[in-house]
């Protein structure tokens, strides 16, 4: 038998787990975000647009690679990948669905798996999220997976939920995809 469990009679020393959020808040949000995947793999982009709020900040930061293990300094606030909000991200859906979009004809086979969903409320209207993305892009004979997590913060408005605010950290120092055109 273990240490561990020899502590007490079979018993395992005890740790504490982060507060858990509500368990129908947890669901909600787990099927936000899978609905929000399928949208945007079918690119049904503008029913993505009304998932999310007028003063959306969505950032996917360079990482660079760090010597020890303070992960935390991988990621920068200076050089980024992505830097869009609600305009952009409009203008950019707009440019995908107007087929003048050289770079996305014919549309990229794109596949979301969204996991490891973590949800912890902030306050009554506000929910920070982090989840674990496996992103699958192909063009022609060109596959590539990309992996990484995802930091959200949704807001709840009129008892729906809205994407307000995504930090798209990958796990890659640069990005195979010979195009940036869609979101993660």
């Amino acid at each position: 038998m273990s240490a561990a469990l020899s502590k007490e009679k079979g018993g395992v020393e005890p740790y504490t787990l982060p507060p858990a959020a509500p368990s129908e808040l947890a669901r909600d949000v787990e099927r936000f975000l899978h609905y929000e995947a399928q949208l945007l793999d079918s690119y049904n982009l503008r029913t993505w647009l009304q998932l999310i709020t007028p003063d959306i900040d969505y950032r996917m930061p360079i990482r660079t690679t760090v010597d020890n293990f303070d992960l935390d300094k991988a990621f920068g606030g200076h050089a980024f990948h992505m830097i869009e909000d609600y305009g952009s991200l409009c203008a950019r859906m707009d440019r995908l669905l107007s087929g003048s979009a050289w770079s996305e004809k014919p549309p990229s086979r794109v596949r979301r798996h969204i996991s490891n969903i973590r949800v912890a409320p902030v306050d009554g209207a506000t929910v920070d999220v982090r989840s674990n993305l496996l992103f699958f892009w192909a063009r022609d004979q060109q596959p590539f997976t990309l992996s990484g997590e995802r930091r959200d913060l949704l807001r709840l408005i009129d008892g729906r939920l809205y994407l307000a605010r995504r930090l798209v950290l990958l796990d890659h120092d640069s990005i195979p995809i010979p195009n940036l055109s869609v979101v993660f």
